[in-house]
């Protein structure tokens, strides 16, 4: 356990916890998203139903894009996606491109968890793997917070466009600091 693995984690644990944060950034806004796009509940519903699906059906090739093409490049591809979904959502002018915005977020979002869970054995002795990758979980759920209070209060703020666009900035500049920082194992 060397504090370059703990840096290393703890960047992947960010990358992920914005994941969350962009995942629910949408139903925060669905009130607003209903007013900007002028559609009916039922139609908000295909928007969560299309990323979910998304997210579903890329599990396995995400999985099998980590173990490829390792860790780092698949966070960087995640922030990256993630980013270009929430800021074509944040201009978007129509329900379709609404939508593609949406896929971008289920393809990122598909990609981080599995990625940063491989950096952990790499990164810990076996003994503390079940613990970290525990400790994960539970910390990332603090996307939900991010998306619930300080999104939220952006959102009514600021309005839409600078809501969704701080949100891609954000996982925009967590690839950046991946980028520069993780590597997939010690050297």
């Amino acid at each position: 356990m060397t504090r370059k693995g703990w840096l290393i984690w703890s960047i992947g644990v960010s990358a992920y916890i914005l994941a969350v944060m962009q995942r629910t950034t949408f139903g925060i806004a669905s009130l607003d998203a209903a007013a900007r796009f002028a559609i009916t509940p039922g139609a908000l519903s295909a928007f969560v139903f299309v990323q979910v699906a998304v997210y579903i059906a890329a599990q396995i090739p995400a999985g099998l894009a980590v173990d490829r093409f390792g860790s780092r490049a698949m966070l960087v591809v995640s922030g990256t996606l993630l980013a270009a979904g929430q800021l074509l959502l944040a201009v978007a002018p129509n329900l379709a491109l609404a939508v593609l915005a949406r896929v971008l977020v289920g393809l990122g979002d598909a990609v981080v968890f599995v990625a940063v869970l491989a950096l952990v054995p790499r990164w810990f002795p076996a003994p503390r793997v079940p613990l970290v990758t525990q400790v994960t979980t539970i910390l990332c759920q603090l996307g939900q917070v991010l998306s619930a209070l300080p999104f939220a209060a952006l959102l009514r703020d600021a309005g839409w466009t600078p809501a969704f666009g701080v949100a891609g900035v954000a996982s925009a500049l967590v690839a950046v600091v991946v980028f520069t920082v993780v590597r997939d194992a010690p050297v």
